[in-house]
């Protein structure tokens, strides 16, 4: 009896092994949008990992500063290069009857940073400040 409650407990110790968050290894990534120097508020930043896996994004805040999060409260991106894009745009709400809520906006961004994006970075372990300073003509 003592070998099998030696060896049940052996069981369970060894189950919480290797367990814990399953999220590979991220850098924390944070940083401010700006347009022609100004803040960009409710911009929704997304970057979009080269080599394939989880997208990390974020909103920005009245500042225009972001903080990515990977997966539920995970904050960072996966470590690598990235595509970023950097969207304003949204479409209008309707309530059940059709009638629109509250109006679209359209994208205040130039194409380069969202639709047709251009905009790589790489995210190393660690700290990673990434500021997209957006000026226009």
């Amino acid at each position: 009896m003592k070998h099998i409650v030696a060896l049940l407990a052996v069981f369970v110790l060894s189950m919480g092994v290797g367990c814990g968050s399953n999220t590979p290894p991220v850098g924390e990534v944070h940083g401010q949008v700006t347009l022609n120097g100004q803040p960009v508020p409710n911009c929704h930043v997304m970057f979009e990992p080269l080599a394939g896996g989880r997208s990390s994004g974020a909103m920005t805040d009245d500042n225009g500063n972001y903080k990515l999060m990977y997966k539920g409260d995970a904050e960072g991106a996966l470590l690598g290069k990235h595509r970023v894009r950097l969207i304003t745009a949204r479409d209008a709400t309707r309530d059940d009857n059709g009638r629109v809520t509250e109006p679209g906006v359209k994208e205040k961004l130039p194409k380069e940073y969202n639709s047709n994006t251009t905009q790589e970075v790489e995210v190393t372990n660690g700290d990673n400040p990434i500021d997209f300073k957006i000026q226009t003509s």
